[in-house]
């Protein structure tokens, strides 16, 4: 069975990606640096890697979601400036505009960085601050200096200024489906009709662990993440069962 078989299709690309770089590791001896992965691309880099290498990793502020992994032989020792992680803070009028994880995200993605450059964004008490790499970080004071509009700054911070990422507290539920879409599950966990949830697949509210889907249709497994606009985060933690009227029992992690 070929390493391909234990993962969905769209995920092939980062699939190979990952095994370019555990090839790279083991013929030059020299450790990976990744780009800030979310939570579902870091569980399949550790899932291949297994014990072939060993694994460290960072988001910047401590909890990050969000992180660079770095691979290495067994050997090697970690240096604290390795992950290369640089913490940017806005600077904002906070009398007159309210920031939100999103303006500051599209702000950053609409000044021509990848998603992959910048990890976490923490608001707090009308503080603001962003993960990203070191290298994308002159990039970002000389290219962004606003956030819709109002006029921004970009400065360091000081590590003992460094926010913390708040702590996710999720609720656990148990659920009933007659299948495993998209639609049927989000319609159960979130109270929904099913015409809805089709409504925000379509209007682009919608993600399965951090990657837009368009498909009501799609079919979730265990440890699937979704996130949708105006409605929190849900995570499908298992899949208990059959009933006698042959309807699947689910259970659920979920944030409003």
């Amino acid at each position: 069975m070929s390493v391909f078989d234990h993962y969905r299709p769209s995920e092939r690309a980062f699939i190979e990606q990952v095994l370019d770089w555990v090839q790279q590791v083991e013929d030059n001896y020299l450790f990976k640096l990744t780009d800030f992965l979310d939570p579902r691309e870091q569980q399949i880099v550790k899932q291949i890697v297994g014990k072939r290498l060993v694994i460290f990793d960072d988001g910047g502020f401590e909890g990050a979601e969000r992180r660079r992994l770095i691979l290495a032989p067994d050997y090697y020792e970690l240096e604290p400036n390795d992950f290369e992680i640089a913490i940017r803070q806005i600077d904002y009028p906070t009398k007159f505009v309210d920031l939100t994880h999103r303006q500051v995200t599209g702000t950053l993605l609409n000044a021509g960085l990848k998603r992959q450059k910048f990890g976490d964004v923490v608001l707090e008490d009308g503080i603001a601050q962003f993960a990203t790499t070191a290298e994308a970080a002159s990039f970002i004071e000389m290219n962004v200096d606003r956030v819709g509009k109002a006029r921004i700054r970009i400065s360091n911070v000081a590590p003992e200024a460094v926010l913390v990422v708040p702590e996710t507290k999720w609720t656990e539920e148990f659920g009933i489906v007659s299948s495993l879409r998209f639609d049927v599950v989000v319609s159960e966990v979130l109270n929904l009709s099913r015409q809805k949830a089709q409504a925000l697949v379509k209007h682009g509210d919608c993600k399965v662990n951090h990657k837009q889907i368009e498909d009501a249709s799609f079919i979730l497994e265990p440890d699937d993440l979704i996130s949708i606009r105006g409605y929190g985060r849900v995570k499908l933690t298992a899949i208990l069962g059959s009933t006698k009227r042959e309807k699947i029992k689910i259970q659920y992690g979920i944030i409003r």
